[in-house]
């Protein structure tokens, strides 16, 4: 695939309780065996993905170290290879990932020299299957500059005020986009998935990190400021199984569930 990989595994919250308290959330069990970037590593490796970053932050020990052996999931660097970003002091920088967006910010230059022309972005604590290559390939043929993955949540599924939620027209074209709204206009929640034309996305980053009111997020603020920018912002929907493990409950309804 003419695409990279970015893994954003950096995310903390109280809603997972003491479980996270020494862990990362991408690194919580999932059926024992697993752990929950398995699914996103295994996405990226069954649909041709060959060079992944991940990016981590939060207790980042036992993530790092359920990573050090990239054999379990096939990517060799001979054929591209998968990558671990922490946050490091540099001349120019001395700070942590301050959102999802600086945190890709903070490793352009890794972005720069891979020369891909796409970029798929994912989280690493979701419980899914999915061949981005159907993304992209939907992505390409729309001839959209970002392309956000959703799924349709009922009533009974998870808080919708935990997402980003959107409203479409009827091409599938992203007319709102609201992070985590405390009244949801839909049951449109996304996944937190992207694909971002490569160009697009440097310039979008550079802007972001200029502009002082940014908490630089994707969800809050980057796909609204291109939503603004009249940029085509196009939908695709995933109807398979998902649930995102970022809160108790739902860590163990995707274990039961498997």
């Amino acid at each position: 695939m003419k695409s990279i990989g970015i893994i954003l595994a950096g995310g903390n919250n109280n809603r997972i309780g003491r479980l996270s308290d020494k862990r990362a959330i991408a690194a919580l069990p999932v059926a024992g065996s697993y752990r929950a970037i398995d699914f996103t590593l295994s996405n990226m490796s069954n649909s041709r993905v060959s060079k992944v970053a991940v990016l981590p932050q939060f207790n980042a020990r036992s993530l790092n170290e359920h990573l050090s052996s990239s054999k379990w999931w096939d990517f060799g660097r001979k054929q591209g290879g998968l990558y671990v970003f922490t946050p490091t002091v540099t001349k120019n920088n001395n700070s942590w990932y301050q959102g999802t967006a600086d945190a890709l910010y903070q490793n352009i230059d890794f972005l720069k020299k891979s020369h891909e022309p796409y970029v798929i972005i994912a989280t690493g604590d979701g419980v899914y299957k999915m061949d981005y290559g159907k993304v992209l390939e939907a992505h390409i043929a729309k001839n959209a500059d970002i392309t956000v993955v959703y799924t349709t949540l009922k009533d009974t599924d998870d808080d919708l005020t935990r997402f980003g939620v959107l409203k479409l027209d009827e091409n599938e074209r992203i007319v709102e986009f609201e992070e985590k709204p405390e009244h949801p206009k839909s049951n449109l929640a996304s996944m937190g998935i992207y694909i971002f034309n490569w160009k697009l996305l440097r310039k979008t980053l550079l802007a972001d990190m200029k502009n002082a009111d940014s908490s630089h997020d994707f969800g809050k603020d980057i796909i609204p400021a291109l939503l603004n920018d009249e940029k085509k912002l196009c939908a695709y929907k995933y109807k398979g199984y998902w649930k995102d493990v970022g809160t108790i409950d739902s860590l163990w309804e995707a274990n039961m569930d498997l």
